[in-house]
């Protein structure tokens, strides 16, 4: 009888270690040398973690299971092998996940350090035609600031002289102004002498004129007069010519 409970409780510790098969899957699905990629060191951790989390609450359902069997000791032993060849699973793939990292990490570093020691390298070289730029960038702000300078004085300058032209124009304007307003009193005394002038002059003509007119008028009838008197005297064979 007594050897029959021993074989009970090993069949049934068994069966309780048969039913931990998490811990199996995941040394299938993440055989030794099978993590390679972040991913895959992501995925196997977060199994890992979950499996570890199983296997507590299995053990503390088989501490209450062998409480209530004959073999207490010999049913918790075979519950703690049980955990720790599940355990030795889920270490192995946490530390391959972890070392996978570590490794990950420290390539990603020496390749940003190596890229950071590539861009300062580069930098140093381009670095002297930076400065090259800078300086010429410097002297041609210089030269711009010297220019606009140049230009603001010249600026200044012809608006200096536009307004001594003005004012010089102005002052011409003024004097040309006076000059007139001095001549206007003679110039309106001479214009109204010369058309006194003028006046008396067209009346002296006309009075000429008129003589003159009178005069004609007056021999044209002397000239009539004196051909009708040679008309009528006795032997006049013919007429005088009229005078012109």
């Amino acid at each position: 009888m007594r050897c029959l409970l021993i074989i009970f409780c090993l069949c049934a510790a068994g069966a309780r270690a048969g039913d931990l098969s998490d811990a199996q899957r995941l040394a299938q699905r993440f055989p030794p040398g099978s993590i390679t990629t972040k991913e895959v060191a992501e995925r196997a951790l977060a199994e890992a973690t979950a499996v570890h989390q199983q296997l507590q609450l299995d053990f503390q359902s088989q501490q209450r299971h062998c409480g209530n069997v004959f073999f207490v000791n010999h049913c918790l032993g075979a519950a703690r092998l049980t955990q720790r060849n599940g355990e030795h699973e889920v270490n192995r793939v946490t530390l391959e996940a972890h070392d996978l990292q570590r490794h990950l990490d420290a390539r990603a570093h020496a390749e940003s350090r190596a890229a950071e020691l590539r861009r300062q390298a580069a930098e140093e070289l381009q670095r002297p035609a930076r400065e090259r730029e800078a300086m010429a960038a410097a002297h041609m702000r210089e030269q711009n600031a010297a220019a606009r300078e140049q230009d603001a004085l010249r600026g200044q300058e012809s608006a200096a002289q536009a307004s001594t032209v003005s004012e010089q124009r102005q002052r011409e304007q003024q004097a040309d102004l006076a000059r007139k307003n001095a001549l206007r009193p003679q110039q309106e005394a001479g214009a109204s002498r010369e058309f006194q002038q003028k006046q008396e002059q067209a009346a002296a003509y006309a009075q000429t004129r008129a003589r003159d007119r009178e005069a004609n008028a007056k021999r044209r009838e002397e000239r009539k007069a004196e051909r009708d008197a040679q008309a009528t005297s006795p032997g006049a064979l013919a007429p005088a010519p009229a005078a012109p």
